[in-house]
């Protein structure tokens, strides 16, 4: 009998209990990660990386972190009366059904206070943290990334 009882009860919690939407880092899903390539004595990169938000709410990217630097910032590079200097910005805005894109040039992580050069081939650890505390872990492949391969990409060559 105590066996009947306990069972409709926890059936009733069940059917009563609210129903979760998930996490921010349940709703984005992260396309091509990538960390740029720095030599020995170098302790500054880059991070970058597409974050397509499959959810019906906008989620915003509010920091990240890695064992491997002492600092992420996030950044975007600004034109400054014809110079283009970076600067750190609070977040990084993710629209519901969209993509935001990180890349060369544009939005990006700055990976500050590199422990250990960063080999292309070898991952980098980063971990995403959006507006509502979710986590979401990642791994950057480092790749070769010069600048006149960006300067390529920005004249559409």
């Amino acid at each position: 009998m105590f066996k009947h009882i306990f069972s409709g009860m926890l059936l009733t919690l069940v059917l009563a209990s609210p129903v979760f939407a998930g996490s921010a880092a349940d709703d984005i899903q992260i396309i091509d990660p990538w960390a740029r390539e720095v030599p020995p004595g170098l302790t500054t990169s880059a991070g970058f990386l597409g974050m397509k938000n499959t959810g019906d709410k906008a989620h915003r990217l509010v920091a990240a972190e890695s064992s491997n630097t002492g600092m992420v910032e996030l950044h975007t590079h600004i034109n400054d009366n014809g110079v283009m200097r970076m600067r750190p910005v609070e977040d990084i805005p993710v629209a519901a059904g969209a993509t935001t894109t990180l890349q060369p040039g544009g939005l990006h992580l700055m990976l500050m206070m590199i422990k250990k050069p960063l080999k292309a081939g070898e991952k980098m650890p980063i971990t995403l943290i959006f507006e509502d505390g979710s986590k979401k872990d990642i791994e950057a492949e480092v790749r070769h990334f010069s600048m006149e391969k960006m300067n390529r990409m920005k004249m559409g060559h």
